[in-house]
């Protein structure tokens, strides 16, 4: 919901009705950030008109680094009605002076009050590994799917708790793209889509699928859910997304869909499934 590159925008009553299923489904936690900008106000408003208390919730929000990050920080908290914040990161890496100048400033915010945790978002684990040691970050939010699980094996072995996002590779796992017949949005740009491998998972995917009669998407999620992250943070575009649940994958069908991923993400010479390149924030 809000501004975003990769996904059509939802008008504020769609996005508010989403909030509230989603809600009376039994979910407590809900993921923004600065940049998503509408989706702040939407979620306040989902939640006042529900009659539903601030603390009957958790917010998890991402903010980029300085040298704005309160000003940033402020104005979230204005837009979600909310003193503090469950959870709040750096959205994205940047260049080291203003990184751990960002890391401090973050540190003070929690010794304020005015966020419960801290975490970051989007770190290439040399990067994890480094920050973790000199700062009490507890949280890491970045992408884990069957296009992008670069790093994971590694990275579960970090005294953190990982938020995965996107296990459903921002839709191209739907079966509805290919390299040539891309998204017409900035989803087309994530090399995983040209992959040579890529219609062999699609394939895969669409097989287990049929086998146990669910969706794509289900054994898209299913497989995050295997790979046992401390949360999934599911992009939902309309309200019949919720109801799609996971599966029990056969321990032999996670492992070809695992090996055929790790193939995908290793030929993104990249460290992030965007090809961002952050050193240059």
């Amino acid at each position: 919901m809000g501004a975003c590159d990769f996904h059509t925008p939802l008008s504020p009553r769609e996005g508010k009705d989403i909030i509230k299923k989603a809600y009376k489904k039994g979910i407590r936690a809900f993921d923004t950030a600065f940049s998503y900008s509408g989706a702040d106000s939407m979620l306040y408003s989902a939640m006042r008109e529900m009659g539903v208390k601030r603390d009957e919730y958790k917010i998890w929000s991402k903010v980029m680094p300085l040298p704005t990050l309160r000003k940033k920080v402020d104005v979230s908290r204005r837009r979600l009605g909310s003193d503090y914040f469950d959870i709040l990161m750096l959205h994205w890496p940047t260049r080291e002076e203003s990184l751990f100048s960002s890391l401090k400033t973050l540190e003070s915010l929690k010794n304020e009050g005015i966020t419960k945790e801290t975490g970051v978002s989007n770190f290439p684990l040399s990067l994890l590994s480094e920050v973790i040691k000199d700062f009490s970050i507890s949280y890491h939010e970045r992408p884990l799917s069957l296009i992008w699980n670069k790093e994971w094996e590694e990275e579960k072995k970090l005294p953190i708790n990982t938020i995965a996002y996107s296990p459903g590779g921002f839709g191209l796992l739907s079966g509805k793209y290919s390299p040539t017949n891309p998204p017409k949005d900035e989803r087309k740009t994530i090399k995983a889509l040209y992959s040579p491998l890529f219609p062999s998972l699609l394939e895969e995917i669409k097989t287990l699928g049929d086998k146990n009669n669910v969706s794509p998407y289900s054994i898209s999620l299913s497989w995050v859910s295997e790979m046992e992250p401390w949360a999934i943070v599911r992009g939902v575009g309309k309200e019949e997304d919720l109801d799609i649940m996971t599966i029990q994958l056969e321990e032999d069908e996670v492992d070809n869909l695992s090996s055929i991923a790790k193939e995908i993400s290793l030929s993104n010479s990249s460290d992030n499934i965007f090809s961002h390149n952050w050193m240059l924030q």
